[in-house]
């Protein structure tokens, strides 16, 4: 890669063999460099084709070489930790609040998140202890202090990189909803679920696939279930019946989606393993 300029110590414009431009990311990528010096590809942390057309580009290139330092740092960690993949989309979205938390701790500005912070705490446990990692991490590089409203904030990008590419709003939205059935659930039958258990796992990973379709509006199929089997199992389980109608009402008055009878079907099951089988 040839150097060609340099927007900051962290960020610099280059070009390969065949002549394509690309702005580069890498820990003092552009300290010091001339055009025409050589850029060693083991310091490129991350990479962007350089097109007219991509906004990502200009929020990259826009953003404090801090930003980009503590970044890089923080998707590292993070992805150690979850498993989890940034692509540009994230890290650049990650990297923009990352730079905007910074200017909102030098003019004391404080967003407040305490409603969300317990359901968040509830239903992110692994992503949220990242996150306090991550804001210790901040605090300590940047020497700043940031409000705990910041790990609820980072905590929402972390689980926004596991899914397909579902933004902040669909994250915070798919949060309530949760939230919401699972306190239906709660109050309906009177046990207080145990999130350690699988069957309380499965019940969660099968809402979030469920309400993340619903969110996306994405086009969803019935399995052709028997419908005398559906009847069935009401009359198998007429509690757990009457706990999913109101999770099915309460999803329709927030979305305006109405579940099919397979989806009831497989929320009776689910409801009646997670309060009756930990």
């Amino acid at each position: 890669m040839i150097f060609e300029k340099s927007y900051n110590n962290s960020a610099a414009l280059v070009k390969d063999e065949a002549g394509v431009e690309w702005i580069v990311i890498g820990k003092g990528i552009g300290f010091g460099k001339k055009a025409g010096d050589v850029i060693e590809e083991e310091k490129i942390e991350r990479r962007f084709k350089n097109t007219d057309q991509d906004t990502t580009l200009k929020t990259v290139t826009s953003l404090s070489s801090l930003a980009l330092s503590l970044t890089n740092k923080m998707v590292e960690l993070s992805q150690r930790e979850l498993g989890i993949k940034f692509d540009n989309y994230a890290y650049t979205s990650l990297a923009d609040h990352v730079d905007f938390m910074l200017t909102r701790s030098k003019e004391n500005l404080v967003l407040d998140n305490q409603m969300m912070q317990w359901e968040v705490i509830k239903l992110y446990p692994k992503e949220v202890a990242v996150a306090k990692e991550l804001v210790t991490m901040v605090e300590k590089e940047a020497k700043v202090t940031l409000p705990d409203s910041e790990v609820v904030f980072l905590t929402y990008h972390l689980v926004n990189v596991g899914f397909d590419k579902e933004t902040v709003q669909e994250t915070m939205e798919l949060s309530k909803l949760l939230d919401g059935i699972l306190r239906i659930v709660s109050l309906e039958t009177g046990k207080k679920l145990d999130r350690t258990s699988f069957n309380y796992s499965r019940f969660v990973t099968h809402l979030r696939a469920l309400l993340i379709q619903i969110i996306k509006k994405q086009e969803r199929k019935n399995d052709g279930l028997d419908p005398i089997f559906g009847q069935l199992m009401k009359q198998k389980y007429p509690e757990t019946s009457k706990v999913v109608t109101k999770i099915a009402y309460f999803i329709k008055e927030k979305t305006g989606y109405q579940l099919s009878e397979d989806d009831e079907v497989y929320l009776i099951l689910h409801v009646w393993r997670v309060c009756i089988i930990n």
